[in-house]
């Protein structure tokens, strides 16, 4: 019986035909010791899309103990992709996998054309980092038939980070260092009037806040990553947090021509946090809410109960997600706002679910919008 896919074909050989093939391309020990010192992934793939040779960066850059251990697995089976298991028939099946970016590069090079690219893959098991991205080469081999292709993957995670860290500092940063620049300026005219004066005074105040709590940003997640983060649980409220993180918005001037409602419903449940890093974590719930905003719109947010040992935030806008923003969201570095500025939901999951042992997940249909929940044990 044929296996369910999404999208491309789930059927695959089984592993004594797989080491068969591997039999007969592994015959050339020179070539196997010169991909053996490529510092980036090498594999080639059969047109069933299964590993049937790679170089030893590839192994274990997916925390295999030898070659042998990788024949058989998709490229997405061996890097740990979240959406490899999706589907009964693994990497390449799911709904997701229509936006991958390597699973595109190899339907590319099964067509028979050489293509690069890059792809924002999300992983377990790997680090705290929670995603990976690479640049990707594909060559189709028309000598060894139809559908066979070479792929290699370079690690580029540093690359993006820095290019990630750079545009914030030149672009954010730069932007509220101006608003303080021209503040201060405008306060050094002695012909302003004392209403005057103080209204730049508050503006002033507002914008070094801000400039303040985005560097402080950059430094938890730079930190988070590093896996240097402490954390120190103290005694708090969910609905206080939540109040604060909409005043920090209204400051910050995020909310600016929109508005922040908490829900009636909210509920006031005393539990232990880190509430530093909780109230980073919904920042950027309203924050991502409000980007994703027209002028006049709403953001709703509100904090319950849904079981006896949990507690959850949900933050609400009303514009949905299409199908390739959805499955790439949490993703570092991805956004819909400018290369390298991906950073907001990314660090949500980062910091819920690598240091406040939390879940964080999201709903979005275009008849109801998108809610972004983030829960924690009480």
């Amino acid at each position: 019986m044929p296996i369910h896919t999404d999208f491309l074909p789930a059927e695959r050989l089984t592993r004594p035909q797989v080491l068969a093939q591997a039999s007969q391309v592994g015959q050339c020990p020179v070539l196997i010791a010169m991909l053996d010192t490529a510092p980036g992934m090498v594999a080639l793939l059969n047109p069933e899309r299964q590993i049937v040779f790679c170089n030893d960066a590839c192994y274990k850059a997916g925390g295999l103990v030898s070659k042998s251990d990788a024949l058989g697995m998709r490229p997405g089976e061996l890097l740990h992709c979240i959406h490899a298991t999706d589907m009964p028939g693994g990497c390449g099946t799911s709904e997701s996998c229509h936006h991958c970016g390597l699973v595109q590069a190899l339907v590319i090079g099964q067509r028979g054309r050489a293509n690069s690219g890059e792809c924002l893959l999300q992983c377990n098991g790997r680090d705290r980092s929670l995603s990976a991205e690479y640049a990707v080469e594909v060559r189709p081999l028309p000598q060894l038939g139809t559908g066979w292709q070479c792929y290699s993957l370079r690690d580029i995670s540093g690359e993006k980070r820095r290019e990630a860290l750079e545009r914030t500092f030149f672009h954010d940063i730069m932007n509220r260092a101006s608003a303080v620049e021209g503040a201060s300026g405008v306060l050094a005219d002695a012909d302003l009037s004392s209403e005057e004066r103080a209204d730049f005074i508050r503006m002033l105040s507002v914008s070094a806040h801000a400039l303040v709590e985005e560097i402080r940003s950059q430094r938890t997640l730079l930190a988070a990553e590093r896996g240097e983060l402490a954390v120190r649980n103290t005694s708090g409220d969910s609905l206080k947090a939540l109040q604060d993180a909409a005043a920090a918005c209204q400051a910050f001037g995020l909310a600016e021509n929109k508005q922040v409602i908490i829900m009636p419903e909210a509920q006031s449940i005393p539990f232990q946090t880190d509430h530093a890093l909780l109230g980073r974590i919904l920042i950027n719930l309203l924050k991502n809410a409000l980007e994703a905003s027209g002028e006049g719109m709403t953001v709703t947010a509100t904090c319950m109960v849904p079981t006896a040992d949990r507690i959850r935030f949900s933050v609400h806008n009303h514009a949905a997600m299409p199908d390739h923003v959805r499955a790439h969201v949490f993703q570092r570095s991805f956004t819909t706002k400018g290369s390298g500025r991906g950073l907001g939901t990314y660090s949500i999951k980062l910091l819920t679910e690598s240091y406040l042992n939390g879940r964080a997940w999201f709903d979005s249909a275009a008849d109801q919008g998108t809610t972004f929940h983030a829960e924690f044990a009480t």
